[in-house]
């Protein structure tokens, strides 16, 4: 069994995994990153649209943060934190400049075109200060930037459970299947930050990566940690492709006709001609659901005949507008679907509204285990477009670098006696790992993981029952 020991240990390797481990790093911390998948994998990386908007402020002056607290607040309704939502606010530009010197491609707007009312993010009312995250570009740099922080990485190995002390409940680490093989890997850590992404993959079908199954949401819950708002969601239409299904853009709603077996789908669902374009257009200015505006008649007269259809997107005449010009040549290039054809359309649950309770700086309130990004998210009934990226990035960085100070304040030795959870739930030493053969380690872990995932699933299911989805 191989051990690893440092004194932070960042699980997932999405935007925010990359960012607290780097801020871990740079504040002085030996840093061990463990996630699932390829290093710079999850949501941020599944590949399903051409990119992430990420959005602020519109400047850093406390004129422009307020309104942007507003503007979070507003869709976000009474679920929205606002210490949370200030954090963001006060720490997007800083953040921003700091993941761009990390490696990550970043797209600005156009010299003379940040008041244009196409950058008024999804839900919003006002413009804010949208920049555009290419993943896939961005691969390599930040992968670099892991190197030069010489933070180790160990990647394809799946935490199957956070490591704590018996004698005080810290967390103290973490423990991992590795490879096809699922050979055991303990990580000692005196933190533990959870990058895990959150938990749209718990269920079916979905648009996020299939890494975000919401397992970290029960590790911290297993740990004392409080979970709040699950029973919000995303669920947005995506396309049917021969790989990954696609995100259908919101910004081509208004050009959108949706047709069942040769049939307009808001007639078959008894829905008028007017209130349907009615619908459309304000999708248009949104991609997922909400239950709080007109456009919820899209999503539920799909539901309505049977939860597919087949989109056409018309082009329109004269000059298309810029976003819809980006992401209709992005889906021709990527999935040959073009201007005027079926497109396949099914809904999908898409991300998480909620997550594990923190304060700003990822502190779930149990010693030793901090989180960030989608597991422990602004919550909201609807989120304003662009900040779930945002907060990836400004609390991954606040988290990395709290847990690297908390350690660092106090160096302390790695624990000596270690626990995990077992299959039941209930702790088992970190010894009766030892001496295990590689088809009983894959044993475990997959028992472990099943009781991960399995937990997850009825978490957010009860949830999202109890607040009356009807997906």
């Amino acid at each position: 069994m191989d051990r690893i020991s440092c004194d932070v240990c960042v699980v997932g390797s999405g935007i925010a995994g990359l960012c607290a481990a780097t801020a871990a790093a740079e504040a002085g911390a030996s840093v061990a990153l463990v996630c699932q998948g390829a290093l710079c994998s999850g949501s941020s990386f599944a590949g399903t649209t051409w990119g992430l908007g990420m959005v602020g402020p519109r400047t850093p002056a406390p004129e422009d943060v307020e309104a942007f607290v507003r503007a979070v607040q507003g869709p976000g309704g009474s679920k929205a934190q606002d210490a949370y939502v200030r954090a963001l606010g006060n720490g997007f530009h800083g953040a921003l400049e700091r993941f761009r010197a990390m490696g990550a491609v970043i797209e600005d707007v156009e010299p003379g075109h940040g008041d244009d009312r196409a950058y008024v993010p999804c839900f919003g009312s006002e413009v804010q200060d949208w920049h555009g995250f290419h993943a896939l570009a961005s691969v390599q740099g930040l992968r670099n930037q892991l190197c030069k922080a010489e933070v180790g990485v160990a990647h394809h190995a799946e935490v199957v459970s956070l490591l704590h002390d018996p004698a005080d409940g810290a967390v103290a680490g973490v423990l991992a299947l590795v490879g096809p093989q699922a050979s055991p890997l303990v990580v000692r850590a005196g933190a533990t930050v959870l990058a895990t992404g959150g938990a749209a993959a718990a269920l079916s079908p979905t648009l996020a990566s299939p890494l975000a199954r919401g397992t970290g949401l029960v590790m911290a819950t297993d740990e004392g940690a409080t979970c709040g708002n699950l029973g919000y969601g995303q669920v947005m239409a995506g396309i049917l492709t021969k790989g990954r299904p696609a995100v259908f853009n919101e910004k081509v709603w208004g050009l959108t006709r949706l047709v069942k077996d040769g049939r307009d789908v808001f007639d078959l669902a008894g829905v008028s001609p007017a209130r349907a374009r009615e619908a459309l257009e304000a999708h248009s200015w949104h991609g997922p659901y909400s239950r709080q505006r007109v456009s919820r008649l899209v999503e539920e007269s799909v539901a309505a005949v049977g939860g597919t259809c087949e989109a056409v997107v018309d082009r329109p005449e004269g000059e298309v507008q810029p976003f819809v010009a980006t992401y209709m040549d992005w889906l021709e290039e990527t999935h040959g679907l073009s201007w005027g054809e079926p497109m396949p359309l099914a809904l999908f649950h898409q991300a998480s509204n909620g997550g594990v309770r923190c304060d700003v700086d990822g502190w779930t309130r149990v010693p030793g285990l901090y989180a960030a990004g989608e597991v422990a998210p602004v919550f909201a009934v609807d989120r304003l477009g662009g900040i779930a990226s945002a907060t990836a990035m400004v609390f991954g960085l606040a988290a990395g670098g709290a847990a690297a100070r908390g350690v660092m304040s106090r160096r302390q030795e790695g624990r000596r006696y270690l626990c995990f959870r077992g299959e039941d739930g209930a702790p088992q030493a970190v010894s009766s790992l030892e001496g295990l053969s590689p088809d009983g380690a894959a044993a475990l872990g997959e028992a472990l993981a099943g009781r991960l995932r399995t937990g997850a699933h009825d978490l957010v299911r009860a949830a999202m029952d109890e607040a009356g989805s009807p997906f």
